[in-house]
């Protein structure tokens, strides 16, 4: 069997003036492998230890590294003989960066088994890079905050879902032209240590007190839209008009911005990936440790029993397939437990499970530069009994203050006291309302965007347990006198 490395996720490292012991960091995950996969199957496992809570280190910075060290007389067999990775955390950006950026194709990593894999971000990571959470990292540990990995972690974050975006296209894609197969698991439940705690993001319901159940998940969906010939073909005044009637909450033209691409996980030229909650699991905690939890072990264990390590186990895309629906057919039975779980008197057990989605927006203009100053809007428009407004979904509004994206964190499942009822089954039609401002000129103004949304289509790309990034490029128009021609 090809080896093992372990990257650990965000300050694991801990004090980076002091030798802290591969124990605190992993835990017993080496020993779990090796009694999984027969200890003669299970080569060597390598663990790695990498900096985090350095301000100055990036996540290319880090990639780099490893990029180094695997080229290292001492690990040049790992590229040699191909090896698997499992990751907690920040470590599955810090592998898909190495494979972006350093990878041969076909990749020497043969699989990735993300634990809780902060791929789309982390709540925590914008309060990490705060004044209290510097101070005490100063003070206690002895270290900075690891600034620039925050960044990267943030809720969307332009970096971290352009790697994601870029490993999904045809002639880069993760699966097809690397060849790495990867399997995501993701906990629901928060320590009870941790629920007192007036910070929203380490108790948040479909979280692991650390990141999201949609933030983990690798089948995300992506949306375009953009101007059409019509809005491009506005005068100023028109512009004008159209804004006017938009900032008084008037109907404006639906035709002038038009959805131009679409992706979703099951689409022909995507991958499905396998994704799986895994029952009273966290992030992290002494009992409910995804990593190495005292009362997580045998569920841990059931994940890992369906991938299949072994040497001679080519997989096929029918069989990738089937670890799919064999990581729905666990989550399925995760849920069935949770809907089981005794009522608690400050804590609702059942909502910390109810599905979530999130939805990042990025805007952009014409030339590709992103728009700092705009609004968006739901506004539902179906006015029918008993139908549900999306925007009454929302749980979460985040503004990430150096990318100008806006991530919204929806409830999208309700449990009913017998089952999981789908909320999206019953929003009603909508419509989407994005204005802009440049606040450094009057002589230039952006095309309002306002597009109906069937109640159908919403359903199509907001999906529990995911993220759906939609960008949204508005057309920006100069007004007359920003170019004259004068004939005399």
């Amino acid at each position: 069997m090809k080896p093992i490395l372990l990257i650990h996720g965000y300050s694991s490292d801990g004090n980076k003036n002091t030798d802290q012991r591969i124990r605190q960091i992993y835990g017993g995950l080496p020993e779990l492998l090796k009694d999984i996969y027969g200890e003669a199957n299970v080569e060597a496992i390598d663990l790695s230890r990498w900096i985090s809570l350095d301000d100055g280190v990036s996540l290319d910075d880090i990639a780099r590294a490893m990029d180094r060290a695997l080229k290292s007389d001492e690990y040049e067999h790992l590229l040699q003989s191909g090896f698997h990775v499992v990751i907690h955390s920040t470590g599955a950006l810090v592998t898909r960066k190495w494979i972006h950026h350093y990878s041969p194709m076909p990749s020497p990593i043969d699989s990735v088994i993300h634990l809780a894999g902060a791929n789309f971000g982390s709540g925590l990571a914008h309060i990490g890079r705060g004044t209290m959470a510097r101070w005490k990292r100063q003070i206690f540990d002895g270290t900075d905050v690891g600034k620039k990995v925050l960044q990267s972690l943030e809720f969307g974050c332009q970096e971290t879902i352009d790697l994601h975006l870029s490993l999904s296209q045809p002639g880069n894609d993760i699966l097809k032209d690397f060849g790495v197969k990867e399997y995501c698991v993701v906990g629901s439940q928060v320590p009870k240590l941790m629920r007192k705690l007036p910070n929203r993001y380490v108790k948040e319901d479909n979280s692991d007190c650390t990141v999201r159940a949609s933030t983990s998940n690798l089948n995300f969906n992506f949306v375009i839209l953009e101007p059409t010939a019509k809005a491009e073909s506005l005068t100023a005044a028109e512009v004008k008009k159209w804004n006017k009637r938009r900032n008084s909450n008037k109907t404006i033209d639906d035709e002038l911005y038009e959805i131009t691409g679409e992706s979703f996980p099951e689409d022909e030229d995507r991958n499905v990936v396998p994704f799986g909650i895994a029952y009273e699991t966290a992030h992290i905690g002494k009992d409910l440790s995804i990593v190495d939890g005292r009362t997580t072990r045998d569920e841990m264990r059931e994940f890992f029993e369906m991938i299949p390590l072994y040497p001679d186990a080519e997989l096929t895309p029918d069989q990738y397939h089937e670890v799919v629906e064999q990581f729905t057919a666990k989550t399925a039975r995760t849920y069935e437990q949770a809907a089981q779980l005794p009522k608690e008197k400050d804590w609702n057990k059942q909502e910390q499970y109810e599905a979530h989605a999130m939805v990042i927006f990025r805007i952009f203009d014409r030339d590709g530069k992103r728009i700092r100053d705009y609004d968006i809007y739901f506004k539902s428009t179906d006015r029918r009994s008993g139908k549900i407004k999306l925007e009454s979904l929302i749980e979460d509004n985040h503004y990430n203050k150096s990318d100008y994206t806006r991530s919204y964190y929806l409830r999208v499942q309700q449990f009913d006291g017998e089952s999981w009822n789908n909320l999206l089954d019953n929003i009603g039609d909508m419509e989407l309302e994005v204005t802009a401002l440049e606040p450094d000129s009057d002589e230039i103004s952006y095309v309002p965007l306002s597009k109906k949304l069937p109640a159908t289509y919403a359903q199509k790309i907001i999906r529990p347990f995911q993220t759906t990034i939609v960008d949204v490029v508005l057309e920006r128009l100069p007004s007359k006198n920003v170019f004259r021609i004068i004939q005399h």
